[in-house]
């Protein structure tokens, strides 16, 4: 069984492993205005090419998409950014996170006085949600744990029962393209904490919801950025229930800290 870990309760989104406030731009055009708001209250954001000149079904699911993200165990609460004319209209984004998670406000920069207006009235407006919805903390011994398979792992299989052997549950996922698919999708089955092995000709990466532990494979790309992955996989068998343990209470990966990766929404129709 793992070690006992320090969670934060966070209403219906269940029991994460950070206390993230998420700064959610609805659309490309808002998140220079989510990252100003992020940096001054401590907050998480992330740069997308989503939100606006999106067509058919791409509509639906780049919105539900982003209210998975805001409905992650690790968000305790979340503040849209909007422009105020793309596709996915800001309140009405914030409005069906509402219907769930009351830890939500929004704000649109073409409503809140431009850029520094947004800026202001969004800083305002983190700072409001954080005091008012404190998070409850406590101890939890069981996470979901996400596995990245961008190549060949011999101890694959021994790792997932070692994981679910010390209490975890583990969900699988092979990359098709990059990392960054495969983030998504453990993102939206609410993955508190991924296990990624990147193929060997890609770098590491990261996701601004979930601590993402990096195994360096032997390859030469790997090896050469050595610095930049948590662990190699030769030792993963005799190391990670310890890394866990430590990442997920409160340990910051070197993703983390290096503040890499990025979000990809899953899309299904070819636009501009």
């Amino acid at each position: 069984m793992s070690a006992s870990i320090k969670a934060f309760a966070h209403g219906n989104r269940g029991v994460g492993i950070r206390n993230h406030q998420l700064i959610l731009p609805s659309v490309i055009c808002s998140t220079h205005v989510s990252r100003r708001i992020a940096t001054e209250v401590g907050g998480v954001t992330f740069a997308h090419q989503h939100g606006c000149a999106i067509i058919g079904d791409d509509v639906a699911g780049i919105d539900n998409f982003f209210i998975a993200l805001a409905d992650h165990p690790n968000v305790n609460s979340v503040l849209v950014i909007a422009l105020g004319c793309e596709t996915i209209q800001g309140q009405e984004l914030a409005a069906k996170l509402l219907e769930s998670n009351e830890s939500t406000q929004y704000r649109i920069i073409q409503e809140s006085g431009g850029v520094e207006g947004t800026v202001a009235a969004g800083v305002k407006a983190a700072k409001e949600l954080n005091a008012a919805f404190p998070p409850a903390t406590l101890e939890t011994t069981s996470l979901r744990i996400g596995i990245d398979v961008g190549r060949e792992v011999s101890v694959l299989t021994e790792l997932q029962k070692a994981l679910q052997d010390a209490g975890h549950e583990v969900i699988i996922s092979e990359s098709q393209s990059s990392s960054a698919d495969s983030f998504s999708r453990l993102a939206q089955e609410k993955a508190h904490i991924i296990i990624s092995f990147p193929d060997e000709n890609q770098p590491t990466s990261g996701f601004p919801l979930m601590p993402v532990i990096n195994v360096a494979s032997n390859g030469v790309l790997h090896q050469a950025i050595r610095a930049d992955f948590d662990i190699d996989e030769s030792a993963i068998l005799n190391e990670i229930l310890t890394l866990i343990d430590s990442v997920a209470s409160g340990t910051q990966t070197i993703a983390e800290k290096n503040n890499s990766g990025e979000i990809r929404a899953p899309r299904v129709v070819r636009s501009v």
